[in-house]
């Protein structure tokens, strides 16, 4: 009678072991299946990422992104049609893996912006009334002055790039704010200017500290983003140390290019300075906005 329950066990562990197998072997297939369809899609979207690359580096040239077939690890990609309409480019393409019988992955018009990849280079000057100081005390207009006043609390420049129909709407690879200080009072230690995004319209000629030249600003001094783009260390040295200072403005001028927000320029906020002086569009040293983009493709 002991054989019974031997032989019993016997059957149910070979049983479970059949089905381990065969749930194994199952699981097994839709693992490589679905492998199978994972490489397959990824060629797909490696294969669209080649055709905007080569169409870019082409001079926005359509023809580029037209590759035929192109061998990519674990399989191929085909174009099969590539369109450039408005600056869009359109691209279809099919993507397999590389075994016999392999699986498929069809792109249908994947619309993307298409940018020329030559790099560009604009320096970019306001005119007279594109810039001012904001003051504290009184109602003081700095209209046609020479100079822009950095005060900590007291006194904020304001400043209007004009982005050139070339670089509105580009492709912002890098962007530099130059000024140019000519002296200052201040022997305190951590001075510094910081780049702020103005968010209310002003007029150079008319703006003081509690008003736009259109209306009061919600906060006197000057309504601007927070945190600031970028700051630059003023006078690094023990003693005053002029001239030319440079603050990467990249994010910011993006944001004007493709409209994120709109261009009220820029606001220069001073920690620790006093009576520091940096040249305005009226000067001899005009601050200039020093950009390399990409142009977006038409």
């Amino acid at each position: 009678m002991l054989l019974v329950p031997v032989a019993l066990t016997l059957a149910l562990v070979g049983t479970l072991a059949f089905a381990m197998t065969r749930d194994g072997a199952m699981n097994a297939a839709a693992v490589d299946t679905q492998y199978r369809i994972e490489v397959a899609r990824y060629a797909a979207a490696s294969g669209v990422q080649v055709a905007k690359w080569r169409a870019a580096m082409g001079a926005c040239n359509v023809n580029a992104a037209k590759f035929g077939t192109l061998a990519v690890p674990g399989g191929s990609v085909t174009v099969t049609n590539a369109s450039l309409s408005g600056g869009v480019l359109s691209v279809s393409l099919k993507a397999e893996d590389g075994r016999q019988g392999g699986t498929q992955h069809t792109v249908k018009d994947r619309r993307m912006q298409l940018y020329d990849f030559s790099t560009r280079n604009a320096t970019i000057i306001g005119a007279g009334d594109d810039d001012t100081t904001l003051v504290r005390i009184g109602s003081t207009r700095m209209v046609d002055a020479t100079y822009m006043e950095a005060t900590d609390g007291a006194a904020h420049p304001l400043l209007a790039f004009r982005l050139p129909p070339d670089v509105n709407r580009s492709l912002i690879v890098q962007a530099d704010l130059k000024v140019t200080k000519q002296s200052g009072n201040s022997t305190q230690p951590g001075r510094a200017l910081s780049v702020h995004r103005v968010t209310t319209a002003w007029e150079g000629r008319e703006a003081t500290w509690t008003n736009t030249g259109k209306g009061a600003w919600t906060t006197p001094g000057g309504d601007y983003a927070e945190p600031a783009v970028a700051s630059v260390t003023i006078d690094p040295g023990r003693g005053a140390d002029n001239g030319a200072y440079f603050v990467r403005v990249d994010p910011l001028v993006q944001g004007w290019a493709d409209a994120s927000f709109p261009n009220h320029g820029m606001l220069l906020k001073p920690t620790r300075l006093v009576n520091a002086l940096f040249t305005s569009f009226n000067g001899a040293n005009k601050p200039e906005l020093i950009v390399r983009y990409f142009k977006r493709c038409t």
